[in-house]
């Protein structure tokens, strides 16, 4: 069976950051599906999935116009379950590498299916989560609220490959309502791709038709839109509403068929639209790899093969093999032997060995010069006395010395990974070098050698003359990307030793990963001989709990900790242990106590000695850790052709997001001071959803076409940093007819803790420090809001960006009023512009990147239409401008908001932003109003039409208990709950409110 792996070639443009890719073959796509090891065994799950990929397959290939399907999706089955013989043994796939996780329920979208996808616009997403409630159609009646399950695939599925995002908006939500005013001024309009979707807005709290609105909002809390399945004719969007049986289409800006049902609305305020500056769903998709440049293809059979594997680790006697297999490769050319690098170097490598490289990883090394050779060949480390063995054996001084064959060691490595007839495929290589090639063959010469064997290459550039082409060796083959400056404030190397473990362990990482909870550097001289550093350790951890104190070649510095209680440990107690030849000082706790250590660092000598001290511990049992992962968009940014580098960090605790924390990033290399960029959880662009766990910001502040470290320090902010246990309606899932009511949002406190890690390193290119590269990033929260409709004065308000992206301070604003959304966006600079002439409280002026702006306006005499648009731009004091911000529509006019009643119409009105008493109700259904000329024809109208009322009900009665009882015993003996599809079965099964059921807003 062949593997997803990382950034193959081909995919190199859209699979960023570290990103476990979906793999494309001949417009075919090849999943990995893995059940986790929790859920309890039941066969079903594998049939139900095989059932839903083969229906998301045909609408797949349906939707993106025969581009692409679903070819073969490889099922992973965990080794808590009873092995089926026919199922095929696999060692090598991980959970957390799957496409599609099936495991339980996130806190915030309970089994509704929902994709992690904390990118960019064009992104890929992280991982596709079903429940298995929802996959057995355990009570979730899923055709009733989600449509067919291939369908909602295929929704997710586009989150996570396409990098498209929803186009419904958000009960509850200013920023992404479910309704807006169009130019029709007159209109409520549902928040969705197309205008040809119908239905009602209904009021889910009060079960019940939206009655009158409020001041402050469109619509009334709970009020939402339902399309209705039984009157639509929209083909599009599936990024909308998949559940329409009509939906078959992505939507697209400009159709080239000339096709209507196929127009993307760009002035609905989704999170599309915010995310992808008004583009269509299939502008962005055709924009794709998988799709761009190549041709639709007509497959006969669309059903995907089916590969069941299962979760059978290797085993070396009574060793479980929990690591991939693993070949360092360690440049010993002469230059190594400066600057103590040989020396750093074999300290790195002991780290790795002894505490990173999991139990029963079978590993080698090969080494390089002038030429390539075999150090040590591959062996498996079973015990410690075989890591001792290894690390012990690692190169000295005298081993260093001639040119730098990076090529040939590849190779070399290579050959070692399939010594013993095994393949390559799926190894690992470590490639740690400080130079430039000097002996052929270069990596070029051999690119194709290399990549053709499925490996993935990690490299370490040790110094800034390290080959260039690190980079894109590690970014083709899916590795990590580091670099040292050799600066004694870096922790660098620490950082990409401690980054080799979520890619090299195949054990399930959640059951009993290593945390990083502190990694520090310092340095102790005349002015500064001891330091003390805090360490917290939280009630999540504790288990085997490991300091490690990495000390300058020749240091006598004194290490010791101190516990909660006060406790002092030192070089006298059993916990303790040095290595004396690389100067690496450990102590393991073996249950560490819960609260604050301290450890301090004590100058021995008379020299400067440095100390890069790291601490991590393992889950307590029974604990979910709080775990934070991080990754940067490219590892590279070239300032020329880009709008900017994004880092990101990702704080949860299981799926529960971890809200609130102080997210800091540190950029360094030698020669320039340090830059800190602190990422944020608001849903301002860059950071896609506000309150999902996950922080981001662009990395700006460089200064050179250099490489750079990058490392990110989480921690709790004491009263404010919480854990969302559930509720809340975020984006990533998928739309429900019923819109997914969310219970209660409730916060869990957390306790007291810190975490670090590392995205690895970034390099950048042309940088011109006299030229202003950047643009002021664009404004995506723009609001409106009536303060008096009479006086026509209107409130606007937005989040300050800033000068390059959101750093710095805008030159100024330039807002615009127009009488249409096409207008404004057409000919922007046509419109009319708000000056301060009609300001009548707060002000234009900018103010410095993430601050609030409000102004209010009175709208001039000249603007006599009752309907508008407003945007703004963003201007720099180097005249570059912004897109466009987010438009946003005020009418003063009554509007007409569409939804069913049972009663004659009546109306009200309301005004954008601001809605007032009154709103005009149509009634779908036509009324019949009795007019009576005398009490005889009025008791004769009563007569009639309650005995009508009472033969209908009669006929209604005799059908479900006489006809269907017999369809349901037919429908339940050939197919599950999930698959029934006539009305009164949908209704008697359904959890929606009575008046959406009596409506029947039903797929």
């Amino acid at each position: 069976m062949e593997l997803s792996f990382l950034f193959r070639a081909i995919l190199t443009a859209v699979c960023m950051g570290g990103l476990k890719c979906v793999e494309l073959k001949d417009n075919g796509y090849e999943l990995v599906v893995a059940i986790h090891r929790d859920i309890p065994e039941n066969l079903a799950i594998i049939s139900q999935l095989q059932s839903m990929f083969t229906s998301a397959s045909e609408y797949l290939y349906t939707t993106t116009r025969k581009y692409t399907y679903i070819r073969n999706v490889t099922i992973l089955v965990p080794d808590t379950w009873t092995k089926d013989p026919s199922w095929t043994d696999e060692g090598e796939i991980t959970f957390t590498d799957a496409d599609v996780r099936v495991d339980s329920p996130h806190p915030t979208w309970d089994n509704t299916p929902y994709t992690f996808q904390p990118g960019q616009c064009g992104e890929p997403g992280r991982y596709i989560l079903l429940t298995p409630d929802y996959v057995l159609d355990n009570g979730i009646n899923r055709v009733l609220h989600y449509g067919d399950a291939g369908r909602a695939l295929v929704h997710e599925f586009a989150h996570l490959r396409f990098g498209v995002f929803d186009e419904y908006g958000v009960p509850g939500s200013d920023v992404h309502p479910v309704g807006y005013i169009d130019d029709t001024s007159t209109i409520l309009r549902p928040t969705a791709c197309s205008n040809d979707i119908k239905g009602d807005f209904v009021n889910f709290e009060k079960d019940a038709s939206c009655s009158s609105v409020s001041t402050a909002k469109l619509l009334d809390e709970g009020c939402v839109f339902l399309p209705n399945s039984y009157m639509n004719k929209a083909t599009s969007s599936v990024m909308y509403a998949q559940f329409l049986k009509e939906v078959v289409n992505f939507c697209e800006s400009n159709p080239e068929s000339g096709r209507m049902d196929l127009k993307h609305n760009p002035n609905a305020p989704n999170r599309h639209n915010k995310m992808c500056n008004g583009r269509g769903t299939w502008d962005i998709i055709r924009e794709h790899a998988d799709i761009k440049g190549r041709n639709p293809l007509d497959v006969t059979n669309r059903n995907p093969l089916f590969n069941i594997v299962y979760r059978q680790k290797e085993a070396v006697g009574n060793t479980t093999v929990c690591g991939r297999r693993f070949v360092f490769v360690l440049d010993l050319s002469g230059s190594m032997a400066s600057n103590n690098r040989y020396f750093r170097l074999r300290q790195m490598a002991d780290k790795i060995i002894r505490d990173v490289l999991p139990e029963g990883t079978e590993t080698g090394i090969v080494v390089f010069s002038s030429s390539g050779r075999v150090w040590s060949p591959m062996g498996f480390l079973t015990s410690p006395s075989d890591k001792d063995a290894l690390a012990q054996g690692l190169p000295q001084l005298r081993d260093f010395g001639g040119g730098t064959a990076i090529g040939s060691g590849l190779l070399e490595a290579v050959k070692l990974l399939e010594s013993n007839g095994k393949s390559a495929a799926n190894g690992r290589i470590f490639l740690i070098t400080d130079g430039e090639q000097t002996v052929a063959p270069s990596v070029q010469d051999i690119w194709t050698d290399i990549t053709s064997k499925n490996v993935v290459v990690h490299t370490l550039a040790y110094s800034d003359a390290a080959a260039a082409v690190l980079r894109s060796l590690s970014q083709v083959t899916g590795g990590q990307y580091s670099f040292f400056d050799e600066s004694t404030s870096s922790t660098a190397l620490e950082g990409a030793a401690e980054r080799l473990l979520e890619d090299v362990s195949v054990c399930e990482q959640e059951v009993d990963a290593a945390v990083e909870i502190d990694r520090h550097a310092i340095s102790l001289n005349s002015t500064l001989s001891t330091y003390e550093r805090n360490i917290l350790i939280d009630s999540t951890i504790g288990n085997n709990t490991l300091f490690v104190f990495t000390l300058s070649r020749g240091s006598e510095t004194e290490v010791s900790i101190k516990d909660p209680s006060g406790n002092v440990q030192n070089m006298d107690s059993l916990t303790y242990s040095k290595d004396e030849s690389l100067n690496i000082i450990r102590f393991l706790i073996p249950l560490a106590r819960t609260g604050r250590w301290t450890y301090k660092l004590k100058r021995g000598a008379n020299s400067v000695e440095s100390v890069v001290g790291v601490v991590k511990s393992h889950p307590r049992v029974g604990a979910l850790p709080y775990e934070v992962e991080t990754w940067i968009s490219s590892k590279e940014f070239n300032y020329s052709r880009g709008s900017g580098v994004v880092v990101y960090t990702y704080a949860h605790q299981g799926y529960a997001p971890i809200i609130r924390a102080k997210v800091d990033v540190t950029v360094s290399r030698a020669g320039e001071a340090p830059f800190n960029v602190i990422l944020r959880d608001n849903g301002l662009i860059p950071d896609n959803t506000a309150n999902d766990g996950v922080y981001s910001n662009y990395l700006l502040g460089f200064k050179s076409n250099s490489r750079y470290s990058v490392e990110v320090r989480v921690e709790s902010v004491d009263g404010q940093t919480v854990i969302i246990k559930a509720g809340t309606a975020l984006s990533g899932r998928t739309l429900s007819v019923y819109q997914n009511n969310s219970a209660p949002v409730i916060y869990q406190p957390v306790d007291a803790f810190s975490r670090t890690t590392s995205p690895g390193a970034i390099d950048i290119q042309g940088y011109d420090p006299l030229v202003d590269q950047l643009d002021p990033g664009r404004v995506t929260d723009l609001d409106i809001g009536i303060v008096n409709r009479d006086s026509r004065t209107i409130a606007i308000t937005w989040t300050a960006t800033g000068d390059d992206l959101n750093v710095g301070t805008v030159a100024k604003y330039d807002v615009r009023v127009a009488s249409s959304f096409d207008e404004l966006r057409k000919n922007f600079i046509a419109a009319y512009e708000l000056s301060s002439s009609n300001v009548l409280s707060g002000s234009l002026t900018a103010l410095p990147a993430g601050s609030q702006q409000t102004v209010q306006v009175a709208l001039p005499s000249s603007q006599t239409n009752n309907f508008h648009v407003i945007g703004l731009r963003a201007v720099d004091d180097a005249n570059r401008t912004s897109s466009i911000s987010n438009l946003r529509s005020v009418t003063f006019q009554a509007i007409t908001i569409p939804q069913r009643t049972t009663t004659t119409t009546t109306t009200t009105t309301t005004t954008t932003t601001q809605r007032t008493e009154n709103t005009e109700k149509t009634t779908r259904r036509p009324s019949i109003t009795f007019t009576p000329s005398n009490n005889n024809s009025l008791l004769f109208g009563i007569a009639f039409g309650v005995g009508a009322a009472i033969i209908i009900l009669l006929i209604m009665i005799m059908f479900i208990v006489c006809v269907m009882p017999m369809r349901d015993n037919v429908s339940r003996k050939s197919e599950p709950v999930s698959n029934v599809t006539s009305v009164a079965q949908m209704v008697r099964l359904s959890k929606a409110p009575r008046f959406a059921r009596q409506n029947y807003y039903l797929p």
